[in-house]
């Protein structure tokens, strides 16, 4: 310890031109002897040779904190001091344990950009509300349904708002967790890709989207069906057998959904959708291996190099890797989970041509891809036989037919619409990362927080009478009291213009009151605001 040196040094020039480290002699006024060590915050000292030397030999790092020599892996921590030299930053190749170095490969926040976060918590938010609501007022109505196709339409219509209730919870769950590791995510991102959550997230969002996506489909070729059997006021109605099937429809829907999503995750599928391995206490292997990394780690401890690595199997490669330490009867490691690729959790539909998750990435496309057009040639099916069967009726009932008719039309539109935007692109942009095209791996937050889930608050709008009427009925309020409130101010600045003018305060030179004029003024701005 040498607690008793004076930390405050002063710099000072030698004769060879040099700088030299001196502080003042102890009860000698104006003289100074050369310091040759440094003392550390915790009172230890060390020769200044060994100060920035990317070692922490004080103890507790303050002989490498503020040097500008070196890369600090752990910023602002006392327990994980870890240094790199600044020539292996952003070179390709993980130095650091958690993986700062490489930070276009790592972020601190688990969804970047503003936009992003804020987006993700107001369409959680409204999805969660919206589709609570239909599922709510679903529920009433439902025992009330006295047709089977009624009965399996409301069914179905509160099987949509079911899916998107889970993507909405799945938006705020993941606003959460990126609001908790805020500004720590690089250091912290095996702790939440390895977690139970992340998967369970995955998971989630996956079953949402494709109940809700399911459910549409088998409505929209349902309402089809009953238009083409003229059945739009059956006369059936809603017995025992009708309620069987339609559980057997919503089950199937959900049984289907689900096994999509957790067919990645077991474990006869590992070889398939297992995207890497992570060792926690192997100092060498940093970060996430995929399997074309252990191919030099492989040949260079087993003298084999000519290994197709990809060939084999995850747990051959975690045999081989333990066979290297003769002094560890097991060595952990977890294989990274195929919802684990990406830090929202989401399916991976972005694959590259080499990848072994591609054909079931391929199939889950094209089965969404077949379920937009099921959709969209069932709804233009219904909109032609309605202006077909309008045709036919008498001209007292033509005008209120077209009136229907043009609702239909713009709803239609709609579905088919937002449908396309969400599906379509996605779609679009998979496939040009297919074929490396682009790469589409900086817009797959974009994609999965606003494009993809945008329809969970969209479709209890357009499928759900009560959530659409409610409003449509604020809508005309908002806009009465708009027009109301400016017919007032209208009327008001027009009498003031009219009537002559009494003095209420200090005239102006063309006899008017200035109190009177800032009313006229102020009435006329807020007639143009109205307008605007």
């Amino acid at each position: 310890s040498c607690s008793n040196q004076d930390q405050k040094k002063i710099f000072s020039l030698r004769s060879d031109g040099g700088i030299a480290l001196v502080r003042p002699t102890s009860g000698r006024e104006g003289s100074f002897s050369i310091d040759r060590t440094f003392v550390c915050e915790n009172h230890n000292c060390v020769p200044y040779g060994k100060v920035c030397d990317l070692v922490d030999d004080c103890g507790d790092g303050s002989d490498e904190r503020g040097c500008v020599n070196h890369f600090d892996c752990n910023p602002g921590s006392n327990a994980s001091l870890e240094y790199i030299p600044l020539s292996s930053v952003g070179d390709g190749t993980y130095d650091c344990v958690n993986l700062r170095d490489e930070m276009t490969r790592c972020t601190d926040d688990v969804i970047s950009g503003t936009f992003l976060k804020v987006s993700c918590w107001i369409i959680g938010m409204m999805s969660v509300v919206l589709d609570s609501v239909v599922l709510f007022r679903g529920g009433i109505s439902l025992s009330r349904v006295k047709s089977s196709s009624g009965l399996l339409d409301r069914a179905l219509i509160m099987m949509i708002g079911l899916g998107d209730l889970l993507v909405g919870g799945y938006l705020l769950c993941i606003a959460a967790v990126d609001v908790s590791y805020r500004d720590s995510f690089c250091g912290r991102q095996y702790e939440w890709l390895l977690s139970w959550k992340c998967v369970a997230l995955g998971v989630i969002s996956t079953v949402g989207s494709q109940v809700s996506l399911f459910s549409m489909t088998v409505l929209s070729v349902s309402r089809k069906r009953s238009i083409a059997q003229g059945l739009l006021c059956p006369g059936d109605r809603a017995n025992k057998r009708a309620y069987v099937k339609v559980m057997a429809i919503t089950g199937g829907i959900i049984l289907l959904s689900t096994l999509l999503a957790v067919i990645p995750l077991l474990q006869r599928f590992e070889d398939v959708f297992g995207n890497a391995i992570y060792y926690p206490d192997v100092d060498f292997i940093k970060g996430f291996y995929r399997k074309w990394d252990f191919a030099p780690l492989i040949a260079e401890y087993y003298g084999r190099t000519r290994l197709d690595i990809t060939s084999f199997s995850w747990g051959s490669l975690r045999r081989l890797t333990q066979n290297m330490f003769t002094t560890r009867d097991h060595l952990e490691s977890h294989v990274v989970s195929f919802y684990s690729s990406d830090p929202v959790c989401l399916f991976k539909y972005f694959v590259d041509w080499d990848d072994p998750q591609l054909p079931y990435t391929r199939m889950m496309l094209m089965l969404n891809f077949v379920c937009f057009v099921l959709i969209s040639v069932s709804y233009v099916a219904v909109n032609r036989f309605s202006v077909q069967s309008s045709s036919a009726v008498g001209a007292a009932s033509r005008k209120a037919l077209r009136k229907r008719n043009q609702k239909l039309q713009r709803k239609v539109t709609i579905i088919i619409a937002t449908d396309f935007i969400c599906w379509v692109p996605f779609i679009a942009i998979a496939i040009l990362h297919r074929y490396e095209v682009i790469n589409a791996t900086e817009y797959y937050a974009l994609l999965s927080i606003v494009i993809l889930p945008i329809n969970s608050v969209i479709n209890p709008l357009l499928y759900d009478s009560t959530v659409g009427g409610f409003v449509s009925r604020v809508k005309t309020r908002v806009s009465f009291s708009i027009r109301r409130r400016g017919s007032d101010i209208r009327d008001r600045a027009t009498r003031t213009l009219r009537n002559p003018v009494e003095d209420r305060g200090e005239r102006t030179e063309d006899g008017r009151t200035n109190e009177v004029r800032d009313e006229v003024i102020t009435s006329s701005i807020e007639i143009s605001s109205i307008r605007m």
